[in-house]
């Protein structure tokens, strides 16, 4: 039978007032279960006023693993991008090079081509930069 202080109580509020901001308690479960926290002389009572609720340690996990999943997925999304741009420049070098030798150098492969490369370039710079399109993993 643990005697337990302020601090394992001021705990156990804050853990509640998190379970409430995420939805898994209504305004009447807290108020319940933050009475029998403030009142609690026992460890087992403030497990009781935590009783059927995650244990931090879970949240703190499915964060990590949310927080993880979301960076991989936007590494993955970054090389798709810049490989499909690598892909475009070296069909573009292929055609500038056949364009030259079929025609020699004219006004329009010398102008034409660097600026497909340049629209290519600039367009995958700025799809990169914006966010893929997010999905929660595991929730």
């Amino acid at each position: 039978m643990a005697l337990v202080g302020d601090r394992e109580r001021e705990r156990a509020v804050a853990l509640l007032k998190g379970h409430y901001l995420r939805g898994r308690l209504s305004l009447e479960e807290l108020t319940d279960r933050l009475e029998v926290a403030l009142a609690a002389r026992r460890e087992s009572e403030v497990r009781l006023a935590l009783a059927g609720l995650p244990a931090a340690w879970r949240e703190q996990a499915i964060g990590a693993r949310s927080t993880i999943s979301r960076a991989v997925g936007r590494a993955v999304f970054v090389v798709a991008v810049w490989s499909l741009w690598w892909l475009a420049s070296l069909v573009l070098l292929i055609g500038f090079v056949a364009g030259v030798l079929l025609q020699g150098v004219t006004v329009t492969t010398a102008l034409i081509f660097p600026a497909l490369w340049l629209v290519c370039t600039v367009v995958a710079g700025r799809v990169v930069r914006r966010s893929p399109p997010t999905r929660h993993i595991g929730r």
